[in-house]
């Protein structure tokens, strides 16, 4: 552990000098990422005039990295230093945004630059994930992280309340493939505040005793044998599974069958973004107050719940509007509060020479449910009815309440001290 995470007050993480300087990396990374996740498919259909093939392709590999390298990066990961990791995927993702605007300036950007440049972006991405979450622990003792997540929870979900619009504003002004400039100028921002990291000295195996499969298999493995971190991961995919439905048939529901605007549809995602970010500066409080495992059991117990407003919202068609805005609200609360409430638990609960292994492998499964869960959704959309398909989507996340009322959990408050890696 470093110095400067054990002079820190207990109170506030922002103190911590080489954790301020991972938060404002994070935020201008994210930040990029919510822009150039907004000019995709605007750069697609408005500039390119690409089909709906060609956007639903784009689409499919920028969501492709964890599937494809979260297992080999966390291996990797594990063995390289985690600062260089930051480093060379903000260097990347620089490169990569810069090529359109460039390619737009000259006259040469293609559908499958677009594709080309998601797919790089998806999986710089896990590489930026997996180095991020791994190298918290190297800055602050591991009972801090859960607070570090909730700072980080805030940023993001305000940016996520901000850019959007923001971004859609400067549309009017300059053409879409334009603010990938913003998004690069945001990664080069990253990479010089990533540079002034100074993450604690760890212990690495020797390149000789290194088995790229066995330690694959050691990841998944610790993943899915220690109890508190099988239940999360279980739990989570559970959660995403259920999310990946309402999130796949929302759109199809609103703007097709209910004939909202697509300003009001934006609206109702912003709702959820502020509710969030409002949950990320209660729930700390709260953890501490009630315990995070208390937190962890209330909040997942209260998603099935915040979701049932929306297949409700079909059934009570002149109330859809207001019924939606208050799933996308509770869902924003729930969210974020069990994020917060959990993020610690898999910090301490996992050694510091398996965190990046352990995260891609969390990463891989919690990630992956979420377009298995869209597809299933249009399954049950073409077999029955986007009604059918939003009431399933809520049954899937109450599964995890009932695995938590079977688990060891339910008989404590805090994380126990036999549990700490």
């Amino acid at each position: 552990m470093t110095t400067e995470g054990r002079t820190a007050p207990e109170s506030e993480v922002l103190r911590v000098p080489g954790f301020r300087r991972l938060w404002g990396a994070n935020g201008f990374r994210f930040s990029a990422a919510e822009v150039a996740g907004f000019a995709l498919p605007i750069t697609a259909v408005t500039t390119l005039h690409a089909n709906p093939f060609e956007v639903g392709l784009i689409f499919v590999f920028s969501r492709l990295g964890y599937l494809l390298v979260g297992l080999p990066a966390g291996v990797w990961v594990d063995r390289w230093d985690r600062r260089s990791v930051l480093l060379w995927s903000d260097a990347v993702y620089a490169v990569a945004f810069a090529g359109i605007p460039l390619a737009y300036a000259l006259d040469v950007l293609t559908v499958p630059h677009l594709v080309a440049t998601a797919l790089v972006g998806s999986v710089s991405g896990v590489f930026f994930d997996v180095a991020h979450n791994s190298v918290l622990p190297e800055l602050l003792p591991k009972d801090r992280i859960a607070d570090a997540n909730a700072r980080l929870q805030t940023s993001s979900t305000t940016i996520m309340a901000v850019s959007p619009g923001a971004a859609g504003l400067a549309t009017r002004a300059v053409p879409a493939p334009l603010l990938y400039l913003f998004a690069v100028v945001c990664h080069l921002v990253s990479l010089w505040m990533v540079k002034g990291i100074r993450p604690a000295a760890r212990e690495r195996p020797p390149a000789d005793k290194r088995d790229f499969r066995r330690e694959i298999a050691e990841g998944i493995r610790f993943l899915f044998r220690q109890p508190l971190l099988r239940l999360i991961v279980c739990q989570a995919a559970l959660n995403n599974l259920g999310a990946g439905i309402m999130l796949a048939m929302l759109p199809v529901f609103l703007l097709d069958e209910v004939g909202v605007s697509s300003w009001v549809f934006g609206l109702l995602s912003t709702l959820g973004a502020v509710a969030g970010v409002l949950a990320s500066l209660l729930c700390p409080r709260l953890r501490r107050r009630f315990g995070e495992i208390r937190m962890t059991m209330v909040f997942s117990a209260l998603a099935p719940f915040a979701l049932v407003a929306a297949p409700l919202a079909a059934v009570f068609r002149g109330a859809a509007v207001p019924l939606v805005a208050a799933a996308q609200i509770l869902i924003g609360f729930v969210v974020v509060g069990r994020a917060v409430a959990v993020a610690g638990l898999r910090a301490r609960a996992t050694p510091l020479a398996y965190m990046g292994r352990v995260t891609a492998a969390n990463g891989v499964v919690t990630q992956g449910a979420t377009p298995l869960g869209g597809l299933i959704g249009g399954v049950l959309a073409g077999l029955s009815s986007t009604t059918v398909a939003l009431w399933v989507g809520v049954a899937v996340t109450a599964v995890p309440v009932v695995l938590l009322l079977r688990s060891p959990l339910r008989s404590h408050r805090t994380f126990p001290p036999e549990w700490e890696a």
